[in-house]
């Protein structure tokens, strides 16, 4: 499997009060920073906002049919094609990639620690959130596998395989899934509607790109998250960092559990 979980798993027998007070002491400051900047009208328009791509209209819809075949497939392959899509897309519009993707727009210590802060609210809200689909899940009767992705990592025990499959979901995952869902389809989906539409648009997307029944809703909801953030700040780096620590979060998880607390 080529995809990390993206839906934060729920460890036996681990208790930590301050994961708790993280997550609740995140939600809070993040929840509080949006709704100043929702009274003051900048948390979807703002100056920062990502440079829309001037892709001829058949080029952008016949790289994101490429690329989301490749994903439905599996193939790893889908991360080549991103890069030289997306890529030669800049080259022909004379775009850097930090014009495109503002990564020079805020520091690295503030993206560090927005990153966690948003990663933080997020779990507050993905567990409940979670639990809801689950139960709904049983309810109805409708089976809901975990994630391939979960499923293998819980197999693997050797610490080599296990670093390298936490590089890939921790660092290269979230920068190529990052460049495509935001960098590009939510900035392409931009000429067709509003940036409220395209981010809940490109979030979709990306939470069936997944192909689990059970976490499409969390993925969801985190995709609107990651839009949100990239529409705000304008520069890529944050999405990118939030995608790399809940992976890391998640991973966290699965290893405690896997190891008993």
């Amino acid at each position: 499997m080529h995809f990390f979980a993206l839906s934060l798993p729920h460890p036996k027998h681990v208790e930590i009060w301050a994961l708790d007070a993280y997550t609740l002491l995140s939600f809070l400051g993040v929840a509080s920073y949006a709704v100043v900047q929702i009274r003051w009208g900048q948390l979807l328009q703002n100056k920062n906002s990502p440079v829309l791509f001037l892709a001829p209209g058949i080029y952008g819809w016949l790289l994101i049919a490429s690329v989301m075949t490749l994903l439905y497939l599996q193939s790893p392959f889908y991360m080549i094609l991103v890069v030289l899509g997306v890529g030669t897309l800049m080259i022909l519009n004379g775009q850097t990639a930090d014009e495109q993707f503002g990564l020079t727009r805020m520091p690295f210590f503030k993206v560090a620690l927005w990153s966690l802060l948003v990663c933080g609210a997020v779990i507050f809200v993905e567990t409940p959130l979670s639990d809801g689909v689950e139960w709904i899940m049983n309810a109805i009767h409708v089976p809901h596998p975990e994630q391939q992705s979960v499923e293998t990592f819980r197999g693997l025990s050797e610490p080599g395989p296990i670093f390298g499959f936490m590089f890939q979901a921790v660092l290269l995952s979230p920068l190529i899934e990052e460049i495509f869902f935001r960098g590009f389809l939510l900035t392409f989906l931009k000429r067709y509607m509003s940036a409220l539409g395209a981010i809940l648009l490109s979030a979709g997307v990306f939470a069936f790109a997944h192909a689990n029944l059970d976490s499409a809703i969390p993925l969801w909801f985190l995709g609107i998250v990651l839009g949100v953030a990239y529409q705000h700040t304008g520069s890529l780096l944050l999405p990118i960092g939030i995608h790399a620590c809940w992976n890391f979060c998640t991973a966290i998880a699965l290893l405690m559990e896997k190891g008993g607390g």
